[in-house]
């Protein structure tokens, strides 16, 4: 598995002794899907972390690797949805999205089971339930975007590396979208906190633990890992994880936050929603009046450049024509317990706009999203509660 350069646009939407890792570059990661047989023998390594290297230029669209099983398939990991699925044959282009990879033919691989309706699987899928097609069980996620995905759910051999294998991994076959997703992908990874997502199916080996870090640009390698980090505990701050009403999303509470050293004059009443950690959504969404203040102090210490006119959600932007070095001031995030995170250069513009947006209210739970955490190791600890952050990480 591995990480591609480019981040997919804003979108939407128990300690282990083995764990395995990967180089990333983004938020893309590569595994085999399909295959006949067992799967390839675990290897129990303690604490110590498997790294699979892969050119950064190719996603080796639709290859297959001469010592893995399946296909070569691209997927987004998403931490905040459920359902890992991949768009499958059949699946005409509409109501399917091109891919560069080759697409997935379940009926092409032998260890590819579908659900019957009746089955425990089918019936536990709750809201992702999309009723039966000759006795087998469909599914449909639907993205807080409107977007969605829609067909058969199934099992398949997942295959990281020669290491690495998830035997009968349950996913949606996709065959039906609306809306819009990377042409680079052909699916999505999701790690919610539901029992349908990678991190739940593969709990019993890896445990509730994962990380990764999202490199700034395609000059650094980033990485992706299920179970416990090797490094010791205190490269990390660490903060409290809130849970939300919906199982699937993971939280930090934010106190406060400061522009150049000067704290906003905004009290940590304003942050009690929560902020959900989402590896999907490029821009962080903050309580308005946060980011009312935000963006004042901001446009203050960028005043000696041009503004340029709103992109999108985006409204703080600049005209950079010109301009040889840019000086940013330091934005840094407080959350609860004092961890103190001062963000990369990276995470503070996007496509020259401050990377950050308005909620609707002050009620809403806010959004950190992909941009911010960028070249920071973020650390999810689900049955111990808590979120780590590791600055400088890729």
């Amino acid at each position: 598995m591995r990480l591609s350069n480019d981040t997919p646009g804003d979108s939407k939407k128990t300690q282990s002794d083995q764990n395995y890792q990967t180089e990333s570059y983004g938020n893309v990661v590569h595994a085999h899907v399909g295959g006949a047989g067992h799967p390839p023998p675990l290897k129990h390594q303690g604490s110590s972390q498997l790294r699979r290297n892969i050119d950064a230029s190719a996603a080796a669209a639709g290859s297959r690797s001469s010592s893995l099983p399946g296909v070569l398939q691209t997927f987004v990991l998403d931490t905040a949805s459920d359902v890992p699925w991949v768009q499958c044959l059949p699946c005409p282009i509409p109501p399917c999205h091109p891919q560069v990879d080759s697409f997935y033919d379940p009926s092409r691989s032998p260890s590819s089971a579908p659900f019957s309706c009746t089955s425990p699987t089918c019936t536990g899928l709750g809201t992702y339930a999309n009723g039966c097609v000759n006795n087998q069980c469909q599914y449909r996620v639907v993205y807080p975007d409107g977007t969605s995905t829609s067909g058969s759910y199934i099992a398949d051999l997942l295959t990281f590396d020669a290491s690495n294998a998830v035997p009968s991994f349950k996913f949606g076959c996709s065959h039906a979208e609306q809306g819009s997703f990377d042409s680079r992908a052909a699916g999505i990874l999701a790690l919610g906190g539901g029992p349908e997502s990678l991190l739940s199916q593969t709990a019993s080996r890896y445990g509730k633990v994962f990380a990764y870090c999202i490199p700034a640009s395609s000059s650094y390698s980033g990485f992706f890992i299920l179970g416990v980090p090797s490094l010791a505990s205190s490269r990390y701050v660490v903060t409290p994880m809130v849970r939300f009403s919906q199982a699937t999303f993971y939280g930090v509470r934010l106190r406060a936050i400061t522009v150049g050293g000067q704290p906003l004059g905004v009290g940590p009443t304003v942050f009690a929603a929560g902020s959900v950690l989402d590896s999907r959504t490029d821009i962080t969404r903050l309580p308005p009046t946060a980011y009312q203040a935000l963006r004042a102090a901001f446009r203050s210490s960028m005043s000696m450049y041009r503004s340029a006119p709103p992109k999108g959600i985006l409204d703080t932007c600049y005209d950079f024509t010109g301009v040889v070095n840019i000086k940013l001031p330091k934005i840094t995030l407080v959350f609860d317990r004092n961890a103190v995170v001062v963000l990369d250069s990276s995470g503070i513009l996007f496509h020259d706009c401050l990377a950050f947006a308005s909620n609707a209210n002050d009620r809403m739970p806010g959004i950190l999203g992909s941009v911010q955490q960028q070249t920071i190791e973020v650390l999810y600890n689900v049955d111990g509660g808590t979120v780590g952050f590791r600055q400088g990480a890729c």
